[in-house]
């Protein structure tokens, strides 16, 4: 049994690591810089030129290529868009799984960015700016209802989805965070993982 079990972990282990993950999904980093009264995140100001999401506020990050996991992903993603080393980058743990854009999974890191000196990839950054993390150690973000509406093919068997539309739509339910007193205002996916940040430090003064 124990021999069964084994060869089951080594082919799928071979698996995982072979197969194309299409929704492999993206990472993200929240990088932590020293400002004059402490700790701050740093956020960018993607480009206007870009296809998807031109001109939001978001952490440096980035589709998973696989093999590499989330992590190498998002220290990978920070050093071409920060035009950092990745020796500048420590980072410190994961926030976990977090719903990303379009509903595909969203892994989220916090590290510290040291010798920062502003650098950013024009390509796909417009700028970057920081907040202090004391702010939003004190500020709970506005949430707003949203829908993740799917649209799918006129044979999509419908009948077989609990809770499925009339009408050929799926929709889901969630909420979407948005930090008022930002400017850029920081919102949507990344501050859903910057509240998950302040929630995780939270509970340690508890």
């Amino acid at each position: 049994m124990k021999q069964e079990r084994r060869a089951f972990v080594d082919s799928f282990q071979r698996g995982l690591a072979r197969l194309a993950d299409p929704r492999a999904g993206a990472a993200i980093l929240i990088p932590l810089v020293e400002g004059p009264a402490g700790l701050e995140i740093l956020f960018e100001v993607r480009s206007p030129r870009l296809r998807t999401q031109p001109g939001e506020v978001c952490c440096p990050g980035g589709k998973v290529e696989l093999p590499e996991g989330p992590r190498e992903a998002a220290l990978r993603e920070t050093c071409e868009e920060l035009l950092v080393a990745p020796g500048q980058i420590e980072i410190v743990g994961s926030l976990g799984m977090l719903m990303g854009p379009a509903g595909l999974p969203l892994y989220a890191y916090v590290g510290f960015l040291s010798d920062y000196a502003g650098t950013f990839s024009a390509d796909e950054v417009e700028g970057t700016f920081t907040v202090p993390l004391d702010w939003f150690m004190a500020h709970e973000p506005e949430l707003h209802d949203s829908h993740l509406v799917e649209d799918p093919p006129a044979d999509f068997p419908f009948d077989l989805v609990p809770g499925a539309e009339d009408g050929g739509r799926l929709r889901r339910r969630f909420d979407l965070p948005f930090y008022r007193g930002t400017d850029p205002l920081v919102w949507g996916a990344t501050a859903r993982a910057v509240h998950r940040l302040t929630d995780v430090l939270h509970a340690a003064e508890g």
